[in-house]
C-alpha cells in the first residue's frame, strides 16, 4: 500500500468507529427515552466507507413532538463528526418498504 491509500484507510477507521460509537449512543439515548430506533444501511452491513452516511430507522407511530424530539436527539450526537445521517421513521412508508430496510435490501 503506498501512503495515500494507508493514509485514506486510517480516515476510514476512525470515520466508521466514530459513526458506530455515535449511532450507538443515539439507540441507547432513545432507549432511555421510550423510543426504539434501529441502525440501517451500511453501517449496520458492516459495510461502511470513508464517504458513507449514517441511517437511523425509528420504529413506531409518532406525532410532532415526538419526531421533533427524535430529530434533535440524533443531531446532537451526529453533531461535530462531519459525518451525515438518514433519520428515517417508520411511520412515513409502507410495511413492505420498512421490511426491506431492515432486511437489508437496501
Amino acid at each position: 500500500m503506498n501512503r495515500m491509500e494507508v493514509l485514506i484507510e486510517r480516515r476510514a477507521e476512525t470515520r466508521h468507529k466514530t459513526a458506530s460509537f455515535r449511532a450507538e449512543r443515539i439507540l441507547e439515548d432513545a432507549r432511555k427515552h421510550g423510543v426504539e430506533m434501529r441502525i440501517i444501511g451500511s453501517l449496520a452491513k458492516h459495510n461502511f466507507h470513508l464517504h458513507s452516511d449514517v441511517d437511523l430507522l425509528m420504529m413506531g407511530p409518532l406525532d410532532p413532538a415526538r419526531r421533533l424530539f427524535i430529530e434533535r436527539l440524533v443531531a446532537d450526537h451526529m453533531r461535530g463528526t462531519d459525518i451525515p445521517y438518514d433519520l428515517i421513521f417508520e411511520a412515513d412508508m409502507t410495511a413492505d418498504r420498512v421490511q426491506e430496510l431492515l432486511d437489508g435490501c437496501v
